[in-house]
């Protein structure tokens, strides 16, 4: 099993001294990452197409709640599908389960067009769309991580979250967009679910450009307990509590907009706005320069910025230029901040001679759980003390944060050290020609 392929073994380079992620490539070919980029923006703008649905049930004239149970259906198989995500790609291939998320996210897009016919439907696109998003959000990395030496993983998945963020941000307008011109929502998922079946084929296509490229070995790809507890007892589990952490700041700044823009008489579209075109231009701009910056001072900076942000939206009495500061601030510290920790988290786990898939995939199972998680109890905050409280926790999660990024391997602060990722452990794994 490569991880990535079913096809048989054309070549390897073997070496007990070298390390074998020296000898990946700086560089992904355009062939090869272009059409893998197009298709995560597709997937992405069909998983956001779910914030739409509130306002498509409440036009199908159904209950409600339904819209509710919809979404919480999909959170449910989003967590469970992240888990068993590893176990499917060890059997098929990494690629080809992506191909397979991707068309199971085109049927999630059919049964939520089939709801202007039957409202049923949607029960049963709830549940594919969180598991088609999630094993395609966990996955996704490690056909960038398997490729390319650990000094050039941080620019390629800093442009793959960028290109995701674009998906997202784009689904609500474009799908508002169709609805005025044909009338109804049900259009946005007939035209997406067209999409998936594309992005589906630009799988397959990146799958044949990297069939040649060398590759580092990932057998052990599917999660397990006795992995699972062995990155968490090594120091990758500094970069994976902290994207916990910072998947709860997330989740309850932007859960609870609406309630913190009302109590200062501000327009909380504002704040979507400018966070999704703050962090999908930074992430195009400067994903380039991300790759010589000394990973675990950026991280420490960039949790600082998202700190000062939460102090601009705590202290902000009402003024619009001011929330529109805030937001762009709270767009480059923590826009940034997911490719820069996923990078430090593999990293440090080819260091450590520790799985790099099983982190991977565990990095984005803690993001997922902080995301999920926190909004229950910002909710309860925010009933109980109001948005100024729960500001106040997010702030102190994130001082949290910038303490344990200084508890950061000093190994991670230096990027020529990536060139010497693997211990004696692993240094005699092979690099696979696909």
């Amino acid at each position: 099993m490569n991880g990535g392929s079913t096809s048989p073994l054309r070549g390897r380079i073997a070496d007990g001294t070298a390390n074998p992620a020296d000898q990946l490539s700086g560089t992904l070919d355009y062939r090869a990452f272009v059409p893998f980029l197009i298709a995560s923006i597709v997937i992405a703008a069909a998983y956001g197409t779910s914030f739409l649905l509130p306002d498509y049930m409440h036009a199908l004239e159904t209950d409600g709640q339904a819209a509710g149970l919809i979404i919480s259906s999909g959170m449910a198989t989003t967590l469970v599908s992240c888990c068993l995500a590893g176990w499917l790609a060890k059997r098929i291939g990494l690629l080809p389960t992506l191909t397979v998320a991707s068309l199971f996210m085109a049927l999630a897009m059919l049964a939520f067009a089939g709801a202007a016919l039957d409202t049923r439907a949607a029960y049963g696109g709830g549940l594919l769309v969180g598991a088609a998003w999630s094993v395609f959000f966990i996955l996704a990395p490690l056909q960038i991580i398997r490729h390319l030496r650990p000094s050039a993983r941080i620019q390629y998945l800093t442009v793959l979250s960028g290109s995701q963020m674009a998906g997202l941000g784009l689904a609500a307008p474009l799908g508002h967009l169709l609805a005025k011109y044909t009338g109804s929502l049900a259009t946005i998922y007939a035209v997406l679910a067209i999409a998936c079946v594309i992005a589906a084929a630009c799988v397959d296509l990146t799958r044949h450009a990297t069939s040649r490229l060398s590759a580092l070995a990932m057998p052990d790809i599917a999660i397990t307990l006795a992995a699972t507890t062995t990155l968490l007892q090594k120091c990758t589990a500094l970069p994976i509590a902290m994207i916990a952490i910072s998947g709860c700041v997330f989740a309850g700044l932007s859960t609870y907009q609406s309630a913190y823009s009302a109590s200062r008489h501000l327009n909380s579209d504002l704040f979507f706005l400018f966070f999704t075109a703050t962090s999908v231009i930074l992430r195009f701009s400067v994903a380039h320069l991300m790759g010589s910056l000394p990973l675990r001072r950026l991280a420490l900076t960039l949790i600082l910025l998202t700190a000062a942000s939460l102090v601009l939206f705590l202290f902000n009495d009402g003024s619009t230029s001011l929330y529109i500061a805030a937001s762009v601030l709270f767009a480059a510290g923590y826009g940034l901040s997911y490719s820069t920790l996923n990078t430090i988290a593999v990293n440090l786990a080819g260091e450590h001679g520790v799985s790099v898939p099983t982190t991977s995939q565990i990095f984005t199972l803690a993001y997922f759980l902080g995301l999920f998680g926190f909004p229950m109890v910002g909710g309860q905050l925010v009933r109980g003390f109001g948005p100024d409280v729960m500001l106040l926790s997010l702030l102190s999660a994130t001082a949290l944060n910038a303490v344990l990024a200084t508890r950061l391997g000093q190994s991670t602060s230096d990027p020529s050290h990536f060139r010497k990722e693997l211990t004696h452990a692993d240094r005699g794994a092979t690099i696979e020609m696909e």
